[in-house]
C-alpha cells in the first residue's frame, strides 16, 4: 500500500461553487495538522474570515479485531 500522506487531519477552504459540482472540485488545502483540536482551531479563524471550512482525516482508517 503507497502511503503518500502521514496520519493528520487537513483543514480545506472551500470557494463558492455551482451546485452541480462535487464540493471537492472548489476546496484547497490550507494545512495539515497533527490533532483534531488544531485543525477546529484553524477552522473557526478561516471562519471569522466567512470561509466555508472542511476538515479530513488523511491516513489509515481501522481498527477492529
Amino acid at each position: 500500500m503507497d502511503e503518500a500522506y502521514d496520519d493528520g487531519f487537513v483543514v480545506y477552504v472551500r470557494s463558492r461553487r455551482d451546485r452541480q459540482d462535487p464540493p471537492e472540485d472548489s476546496e484547497w488545502p490550507v494545512i495539515t495538522c497533527s490533532s483534531y483540536e488544531e485543525a477546529c482551531r484553524i477552522r473557526e479563524t478561516h471562519r471569522r474570515q466567512a470561509r466555508d471550512c472542511v476538515i479530513r482525516y488523511v491516513g489509515p482508517s481501522g481498527g477492529g479485531d
